[in-house]
């Protein structure tokens, strides 16, 4: 099989630095610099891409920040692009804390149209059962947490995902009547806790990131499937010496009922075990151990080196780590702004015996 991605190569070609002095670089916090009055920061950046999938395509990426109680910065950061086989992305997601620091508010509108593939459901499911189909989705996240001792968030969330799949084989999975093809929407409620300790949201030196979501999805929602998910994230981030850090991540998904195939535990794709195409494993439960270290190259070079270990199955008791799939692979990090934003370039390796080839914004984790 083709590597999942020939390549993805990012052009940036405005916004890269700061857009003006308002900013400060104070590295240990997510912070704007005190000293000036202008508090807010507005970025624009032009964005090109190649993928197996998609061909060459651009847009634009985007996001505002602004400065609450406490420096605590807030922002909402978005994502248009387009593609020469007229596949089309819109993404919309706010982080804002309210200005007396009390409450938080997060989500996501996202509005898809690309082609995708599908290999089954299981941890063996084989190379030749790949087949291609074209998912048109759409789907707003609201939540709301509370802040609690600083570092403590408690709140409520709902999410309403509409999928439309077309496009695919007549003889093959998606025709014999896989859960998500024939229904199109699932809405559902749920709950969310936080502890939230890192002193930077996007490139951690020290701090602690947990989370655990449990949404659950009913016809008395509207949905057209009954079904639940639980999401457990754990993040740790050390810093062993001067800017050498060394991150962690477990993360578990386990859902019970009749879930769709898009939204199943999966592995794969920029941030979940790099090496594999997103969804390549799927199943109703997924856990996989991830770890990077990150170290200074040249000021606002950085380079990484890092690995998984991880596995879906029927069961969250069925995981067996004599069975897991590994990938692992090393990067480089170029920062393109005082808050510690990066391009990041990664290439990854798993038994597919194919280097698989990653450059976005942000880190995995």
């Amino acid at each position: 099989m083709k590597s999942n991605r020939l390549g993805m190569f990012v052009f940036m070609a405005i916004g890269l630095i700061c857009g003006h002095s308002g900013w400060g670089s104070n590295t240990d916090t997510l912070c704007v610099d005190k000293k000036s009055n202008d508090s807010n920061y507005f970025v624009v950046v032009p964005v090109a891409f190649y993928g197996e999938e998609t061909n060459w395509g651009g847009g634009l990426s985007g996001g505002y920040y602004f400065r609450c109680k406490d420096n605590k910065v807030s922002s909402v950061q978005g994502t248009a692009v387009y593609t020469l086989k007229n596949q089309a992305s819109l993404w919309i997601s706010p982080r804002i804390y309210t200005t007396d620091r009390e409450h938080y508010y997060s989500g996501h509108i996202r509005v898809n149209h690309f082609p995708n593939k599908f290999w089954g459901v299981g941890r063996n499911t084989p190379d030749t059962l790949e087949e291609k189909y074209v998912s048109d989705d759409y789907s707003v996240l609201i939540q709301h947490q509370r802040i609690l001792f600083g570092v403590i968030m408690a709140g409520v969330q709902g999410q309403l995902n509409y999928y439309r799949t077309g496009d695919y084989p007549g003889d093959r999975l998606l025709a014999t009547g896989i859960s998500g093809v024939n229904e199109r929407l699932t809405t559902g409620l749920g709950v969310l806790l936080t502890w939230e300790n890192r002193e930077n949201l996007y490139y951690p030196s020290f701090g602690e990131f947990y989370k655990a979501s449990l949404m659950v999805y009913s016809k008395i929602f509207g949905s057209e499937l009954n079904f639940t998910k639980l999401t457990i994230d754990l993040r740790n981030y050390y810093n062993i010496y001067d800017d050498h850090v060394f991150a962690l991540q477990f993360l578990a998904d386990m859902t019970w009922g009749k879930v769709p195939f898009q939204l199943m535990p999966m592995i794969g794709g920029a941030d979940v075990m790099r090496g594999y195409y997103q969804g390549r494993y799927r199943d109703n439960a997924m856990a996989c151990l991830q770890g990077e270290y990150r170290f200074p190259i040249y000021k606002w070079l950085k380079g990484t080196i890092f690995g998984g270990l991880g596995d879906v199955a029927p069961y969250f008791d069925k995981l067996d780590i004599s069975k897991s799939k590994l990938t692992y692979g090393a990067g480089v990090r170029v920062r393109v702004n005082p808050i510690k934003v990066n391009l990041r370039f990664d290439a990854a390796y798993s038994d597919r015996k194919e280097m698989a080839y990653y450059f976005t914004v942000t880190e995995a984790f």
